[in-house]
């Protein structure tokens, strides 16, 4: 095989099944692992002399109020983790725990008993933090002395943000329509560069790869446009149901998973399925590189494992 399991992470807690649900960072050897389940979230630290895990409770947060995501962000060398819920938006001190911002968001007057809720996270720079909401706003959080603060937020969607991705230039949000928005950083301010129209069905996630911006849609597809001159460069029926992750690495390899069971390798390079295989009977939810290489990780409803996969050096065609 071209890709063979390597390792299980095993988890206290079964996978939540939304979008997205697993954040990984490494750093040193040391990979940090975060899946959500239902109020909670399982986080595994992984290095060279053992494994440790630890649960974490998100304020307000409970079976009938659960955690939408959890995302690690590194800013200035220290380790942050961001809450998505029901409840609003919360930013965590990574290594102790600490709740460093807890900001509700307010249900809309004019759509009364419409729940509210936070979705698709993402750092902006060494000191500030991007945060989906239901709404379709954006809000940016700062980093002041140890603490966090809101610093703007950004309109253009009209409906809820799926998922949010920064380039180191750009930032990209998605929502639940399918659309995506191109933004850049102009000062203390930002402005909408470009917009790609959905067709109905969310973008629930999004990876950035030199000038393209991949979207993996409910629909199962995914789109490539190129976020420089606004053209669609590719679009692919990828899977047969709803695509819940998308990543890449430096070398242009892009993983997809989906509710259909179904792994699948891109090459972007020149936009063709490399690899593909299937994980029986596992609603997948959520995919990672680890630290650039081409090993990844996999999460699926209902599981309390954490599946690696390793790329096969010698694998030969």
């Amino acid at each position: 095989k071209q890709w063979y399991q390597r390792r299980v992470r095993a988890m206290k807690e079964s996978t939540s099944l939304f979008p997205n649900n697993l954040s990984v960072w490494g750093h040193s050897g040391t990979l940090h692992y975060v899946v959500t389940s239902r109020g909670l979230v399982n986080i595994i630290v992984a290095k060279t002399g053992g494994t440790m895990q630890k649960q974490m409770q998100g304020k307000e947060c409970s079976h009938a109020k659960p955690i939408i995501q959890a995302k690690f962000v590194a800013l200035s060398g220290n380790l942050y983790l961001i809450l998505c819920t029901f409840h609003g938006i919360q930013i965590h001190n990574a290594t102790d725990q600490r709740l460093l911002l807890f900001h509700p968001l307010p249900a809309d007057p004019s759509k009364p008993g419409e729940e509210v809720f936070a979705q698709g996270a993402v750092s902006i720079g060494n000191d500030m933090v991007a945060v989906g909401a239901s709404s379709g706003r954006i809000l940016i959080f700062k980093k002041d002395s140890g603490t966090f603060a809101w610093a703007d937020t950004l309109q253009g969607h009209s409906n809820p943000i799926c998922d949010i991705q920064f380039n180191g230039k750009r930032l990209f949000t998605s929502d639940d329509n399918g659309c995506i928005l191109v933004w850049s950083q102009n000062g203390d301010s930002w402005d909408l560069l470009k917009t790609f129209e959905g067709a109905g069905s969310p973008c629930s996630t999004m990876c950035v790869y030199k000038d393209y911006v991949i979207g993996g849609y409910g629909s199962g597809h995914i789109r490539i446009f190129n976020h420089q001159d606004g053209s669609l460069v590719a679009e692919i029926t990828a899977h047969a149901r709803w695509i819940n992750a998308l990543d890449v690495n430096p070398s242009g390899l892009m993983v997809s998973v989906s509710e259909d069971t179904v792994v699948n390798i891109w090459n972007l390079t020149e936009i063709n399925l490399q690899h593909s295989f299937s994980i029986p009977n596992v609603q997948l939810c959520g995919v990672q590189f680890l630290q650039g290489s081409d090993d990844f990780a996999v999460t699926g409803y209902d599981m309390k494992d954490i599946l690696i996969f390793k790329k096969n050096a010698n694998f030969k065609k």
